[in-house]
């Protein structure tokens, strides 16, 4: 488009490849989203994906009490794979117990 007086007008498009500036946020660590985290929160890892009840978010977002419930569940679960001879789900529970103890003695 050209203005009335015969100089072009710059297009959108133009005005935007010459932005100098970044609009990039820092990254702060936290995590916005509406409402507490789900119960179950998806992880990729090695062997795909999983869905884990320990990550940071999660038990960020927990009260004590709901964590001492957590703390309770997990060590059953990880006594019951323990007696059942399931090693490596009882492994992954303990380091499970660990990241809730860890919560709860970051908060006492």
């Amino acid at each position: 488009m050209s203005s009335g007086d015969g100089a072009d007008q710059p297009s959108a498009r133009d005005l935007v490849r010459k932005r100098s500036r970044s609009y990039a946020r820092d990254e702060t660590g936290r995590h916005h989203h509406i409402g507490a985290a789900p119960e179950l929160q998806p992880m990729l890892g090695e062997d795909g994906s999983e869905y884990v009840t320990t990550a940071d978010v999660q038990l960020a977002q927990r009260t004590v009490a709901q964590l001492e419930q957590q703390q309770a569940r997990v060590a059953r679960d990880m006594a019951a794979a323990a007696a059942e001879l399931r090693f490596e789900d009882a492994a992954r529970l303990r380091d499970d117990l660990i990241r809730v103890e860890a919560e709860l003695a970051r908060r006492a």
